[in-house]
């Protein structure tokens, strides 16, 4: 699909808990009961923040932005936040399409991530996040 072909929305994803306004520095992903997704505030205190699966999600990717150039600019720049639900996903559409569409009508949805890295996830539930300290 070309770069004037991209069709997905990202839509601010205001979980409780949340920072909505303030940019996020990936730190890592650890495995164990499931999977945390470990980030930092880039601002002020830097402080840790945790988002908690409790199971492994259904696909996640990595990516630094520099690999991400025609979904980038889809990220609204007048939010401050980074993190997103993205509507008319490319990313679950390769994986229905690579999955012969056996989980299309599985309620599982796309959680962008906009850090130096982009990082998506696609789950059928909502992370709990955990802040440390």
């Amino acid at each position: 699909m070309g770069i004037g072909m991209n069709k997905q929305i990202f839509r601010p994803w205001n979980a409780a808990g949340v920072p909505t306004s303030s940019r996020m520095i990936f730190e890592g992903i650890t495995y164990g009961n499931g999977m945390r997704i470990r980030l930092r505030e880039a601002g002020g205190d830097g402080r840790r923040l945790y988002l908690d699966f409790p199971e492994l999600p259904t696909a996640i990717r990595v990516a630094n932005e520099s690999m991400r150039l025609a979904s980038l600019p889809l990220v609204p720049k007048e939010v401050g936040g980074s993190f997103f639900l993205v509507e008319n996903s490319e990313f679950l559409a390769w994986l229905n399409n690579d999955s012969l569409d056996i989980y299309k009508d599985d309620p599982i949805f796309h959680l962008a991530i906009v850090t130096g890295e982009g990082v998506d996830v696609i789950c059928n539930e909502n992370p709990a996040v955990v802040f440390e300290g």
